[in-house]
């Protein structure tokens, strides 16, 4: 795999507790296709992901092709938490141990130093959740490829088909999950209408309660105090000029989460903590959440694109368990409508 090499991206903490990104958090096909070539710490990972209700397996299409030369499998759902102890409601695709996670990492041959590069099928969709994991993990060298392989197909990057081949297996070490990145059930029921934001990723229709949800028996509908932020508004379009999904730039999706916090005041009291905001001291988060922990980091992601861009701090988590783990329990409060 080619990619660039990332000296003209400015490099900004990305939440107040991450380190500074040694590499860029998104690269452009055409910035990964007419890179460097034979670079040898670069892994390509497919961490391509389908909702329930969808026909289309990630596993098998990995399987067969077409994917980036020398790519391997990064399967969310299975490098996951599946302890019923510390996951009761049996969801998909929580975050690991970091004791999974290492072992996962070793065996596709990444190491703390490698650049992980993440790509998607559909464009952009499930990458951010990858990048998100590996942040989460202290994995400072990793980037998202914006449009995933439909956009290096587009670029005319070379694709291989067929079993993938073999490839030397590593030992990855150290490593501690950063605990102010995820926001647990208890968290979430804790916030009040000054505390952190949470914003919703899933469809308006979805958020008010008037649409279905994709998981037969879930209730729709929303958190109280959470805010309407559709993942697809921060991304560009699928259209005939533009056949797959992307980010939009970083000045539009400034636009976007400076709309859904608020506005301008609000944005600038989240970033300057300790801002008096109504006559109060506040420290708070954005906090992001969907059906399942899986868009709600494409809106994270996008969080630390304007970080990155601005130079400065935007405070943020993933609620893991998301709406279904919400939802799910009795016990919780769900509001319909706006």
């Amino acid at each position: 795999m080619r990619l660039p090499t990332p000296t003209h991206i400015t490099r900004m903490m990305s939440t107040s507790t991450l380190p500074k990104p040694s590499v860029p958090l998104l690269i452009s096909a055409k910035e990964a296709v007419a890179g460097l070539p034979n670079k040898r710490d670069i892994v390509a990972l497919d961490v391509s992901w389908h909702m329930p209700n969808s026909p289309r397996s990630a596993t098998e299409e990995f399987a067969s092709g077409p994917r980036i030369p020398g790519a391997r499998r990064f399967d969310m759902d299975k490098i996951a938490d599946h302890d019923p102890k510390t996951n009761p409601l049996g969801l998909g695709h929580m975050l690991p141990t970091i004791e999974t996670f290492r072992d996962a990492a070793g065996k596709l041959g990444i190491t703390r130093h490698t650049h992980v590069v993440l790509y998607d099928s559909v464009g952009l969709f499930s990458a951010p959740r990858g990048l998100f994991t590996f942040k989460a993990f202290g994995h400072d060298k990793v980037s998202v490829l914006d449009g995933g392989l439909p956009a290096w197909i587009d670029e005319g990057g070379d694709v291989e088909q067929g079993p993938p081949e073999a490839f030397k297996t590593a030992e990855y070490e150290n490593g501690h999950l950063d605990k102010e990145m995820v926001k647990s059930y208890a968290d979430i029921v804790a916030i009040n209408k000054d505390g952190d934001i949470v914003l919703d990723a899933r469809s308006h229709g979805r958020f008010t309660g008037q649409d279905p949800e994709p998981r037969p028996g879930l209730s729709s509908g929303h958190m109280p105090h959470a805010r309407s932020l559709p993942f697809g508004d921060l991304l560009l379009p699928v259209s005939d000029g533009h056949p797959y999904t992307s980010y939009k730039s970083p000045k539009e999706l400034r636009q976007v989460l400076v709309r859904a916090v608020g506005g301008e005041e609000a944005w600038e009291a989240l970033l300057n903590q300790g801002a008096d905001v109504a006559g109060t001291a506040v420290e708070r988060q954005l906090v992001f959440s969907c059906g399942s922990g899986m868009t709600a980091c494409v809106g994270w992601l996008a969080a630390q694109i304007v970080a990155q861009e601005e130079g400065r701090v935007v405070p943020s988590a993933v609620y893991d368990e998301s709406w279904t783990g919400y939802a799910s329990r009795p016990e919780s409060e769900i509001v319909k409508g706006e």
